[in-house]
């Protein structure tokens, strides 16, 4: 059985996890909250109706919640952190297990379907069957900007302005799902709150039970180079519904194609070595 690890080997603080914690209980609790009252459907309307100008962007960043799309930069951008790719795993596995899960126990109605889509400025095809809370794109990038936020730096590789960057590009992707008229405002706030939620569990397991000396092995060193390669031709052949969602895939399978050959690159150089 492979040893168990403390928890002063995850590289984040416990005041800073705790803080997280509460943060994102916060934003479940105001957007279920905000799911009861008359006003998330005044917040929908106001929402939607100012992101009609900007209907490229919003398309463009509402990709970056795409499951493979997240998991493809997760994978690159973690590498040198030290679990980076270990939390990065887990915290996918936790989100893609929880999200439709918590769909099911919340049962809120999306937009479209019960709303005249005259209503709303709809962008591409979004989905309008049921389950709309929590938003499953909003908790995918939240997780995903949160995990970048607590890695990057411990690898030197993230200035402050970058961080602010992150934020921006997780509040603005969470955003895009309002825009495109595809959740409710409530949706979104506690997408974003289970997204932080998600992180924290992944960080609490690996406390208890890292998996990153198997990742380091051979085997698993060549398992991750597929997995990149793998998710790089499906964010590449992904179905898209405008010419600014597939902007986005393909900058992000540009990204993917550099840190497959990055990661090849340093896996022959350690065999040869």
């Amino acid at each position: 059985m492979p040893p168990m690890n403390s928890p002063t080997q995850v590289p984040f603080s416990g005041t800073f996890l705790g803080y997280l914690f509460i943060l994102s209980c916060a934003f479940v609790g105001l957007g279920y909250a905000l799911s009861l009252v008359p006003f998330n459907l005044d917040a929908l309307l106001f929402l939607n109706g100012w992101g009609r100008t900007s209907e490229a962007l919003w398309s463009f960043l509402t990709q970056f919640g795409e499951g493979g799309v997240a998991l493809l930069m997760l994978l690159v951008l973690t590498r040198w952190t030290p679990q980076g790719q270990s939390l990065a795993l887990k915290t996918f596995l936790l989100g893609s297990l929880f999200s439709p899960l918590l769909k099911q126990l919340f049962v809120h109605p999306r937009p479209l379907s019960v709303l005249d889509p005259s209503l709303l400025n709809v962008i591409g095809q979004p989905i309008s069957a049921a389950n709309a809370m929590p938003s499953g794109h909003s908790l995918t990038v939240v997780a995903c900007m949160t995990l970048l936020m607590l890695c990057l730096p411990k690898a030197h590789r993230l200035t402050p302005w970058g961080l602010i960057g992150l934020g921006l590009l997780a509040l603005l992707s969470a955003l895009s799902r309002v825009m495109v008229g595809a959740h409710w405002p409530s949706d979104v706030l506690a997408g974003a709150g289970f997204g932080g939620l998600v992180v924290w569990l992944a960080v609490q397991w690996e406390q208890r039970q890292t998996w990153q000396p198997q990742l380091q092995s051979q085997v698993g060193q060549v398992g991750l180079l597929l997995a990149e390669l793998a998710l790089v031709i499906y964010v590449l052949t992904a179905s898209t519904h405008t010419p600014y969602e597939q902007w986005a895939n393909d900058c992000v399978a540009t990204l993917g194609i550099a840190g497959f050959l990055a990661h090849w690159r340093d896996h022959r150089r350690k065999i040869l070595a």
